[in-house]
């Protein structure tokens, strides 16, 4: 049985195809390198058998020879898992992917994807493999025929703040809006998105919202005391991933409100992830209901008081792992909804 003896050719690239890229140090962001070894048996002919990575295929630094801390989280750190919100190479590049290609020559290609924590330097990786009879060759300096390098450059991490987002409003349309014989309804959607022409949000985390059952991302609820509690005012936080599919519903109408089948027997649902690239921005709507006769009644659902909010708390990253993170104040919810820096 032939065995992994030696090497005929080794070398290492980024995904971008140059000799260096840039990095955010955030311990997200993800940039793909790949090695490219050409093994070779105890006879000196090509070696087609599996390499085992990453015992033996590692990335080390070009000047030491020192490896790279797999799955870590400080310094410079690699692995062979893609993140697929955060691989992207900042100001641009094509995607790489970490399955293992053998070549028509013999030549095996493993991708690896590179992080970077906060603090860490600029970084010239080489390529090392070890093969099954224990001779190892790298690319370091020094190395001879085999030596090559690509560098990365880490970037401070961003913040987003309130400043540098877009907070837009619109109309929306409510399936049972032209049915106002009990109810009558108005809606706006509020969108969340990174003010930024090479850059946007692509997933994001919220807490502080109902989870009931017909009430999620359902976070203040104002049913004023003035003409028989006829006015509702109701604040919602579409918050399921992917936004798309999460809520097509049946014509877009995807997002469930003003659910008060307990007493007024009404409910409703609104339009929302109603513009272009929804994985790109949040969505919210804001509610204000109008019944007549006796008004709304409580409890329904989780609603067993007049006025009750949370203050939902927004944690955003764009492509490339860069935060921000954001408050609404919920008691403001019979004026809208207001967008702020978590502080």
């Amino acid at each position: 049985m032939t065995r992994w003896a030696g090497v005929s050719k080794l070398s290492l690239m980024l995904e971008t195809g140059g000799p260096g890229a840039e990095i955010y140090a955030n311990g997200r962001n993800q940039v793909a390198v790949t090695i490219s070894v050409k093994p070779t048996d105890e006879n000196g002919g090509t070696y087609y058998g599996d390499i085992s990575w990453p015992n033996r295929v590692n990335l080390v630094d070009y000047v030491s020879g020192e490896k790279l801390d797999w799955q870590g989280r400080e310094g410079w750190c690699f692995t062979d898992r893609e993140d697929r919100y955060f691989h992207h190479v900042p100001g641009g590049g094509s995607r790489a992917t970490a399955e293992p290609e053998l070549v028509d020559d013999g030549t095996q290609k493993f991708t690896f994807y590179v992080t970077c924590w906060p603090g860490a330097d600029r970084k010239s990786l080489s390529a090392w493999v070890e093969t099954d009879t224990g001779k190892v060759y790298t690319t370091t300096a020094g190395s001879g025929s085999f030596e090559g390098k690509v560098t990365l450059d880490p970037l401070v991490a961003l913040t987003h703040r309130r400043s540098g987002v877009d907070w837009e409003y619109s109309r929306t349309a409510t399936r049972y809006e032209n049915d106002t014989e009990y109810v009558t309804t108005e809606a706006w959607n509020y969108y969340l998105s990174l003010a930024a022409t090479d850059n946007y949000f692509v997933t994001f985390s919220v807490s502080g919202y109902w989870s009931d059952p017909g009430y999620e991302g359902f976070f203040a609820c104002d049913i004023k005391p003035d003409s028989r509690h006829k006015h509702l005012y109701g604040s919602y936080v579409w918050y399921q991933e992917p936004h798309g599919s999460s809520y097509d519903g049946d014509g877009g109408y995807g997002g469930l409100i003003v659910n008060f089948p307990d007493g007024n027997k009404w409910w409703d649902y609104a339009r929302v992830y109603d513009r272009p690239y929804p994985d790109q921005y949040l969505c919210f709507t804001w509610v204000h209901a109008t019944t007549g006769g006796n008004g709304w009644h409580i409890p329904n659902g989780p609603i067993n008081t007049w006025r009750v909010y949370f203050s939902p708390v927004i944690t955003a990253w764009d492509r490339y792992g860069n935060t921000g993170k954001f408050s609404i104040d919920g008691s403001g919810v019979d004026s809208g909804i207001e967008l702020a820096d978590y502080s």
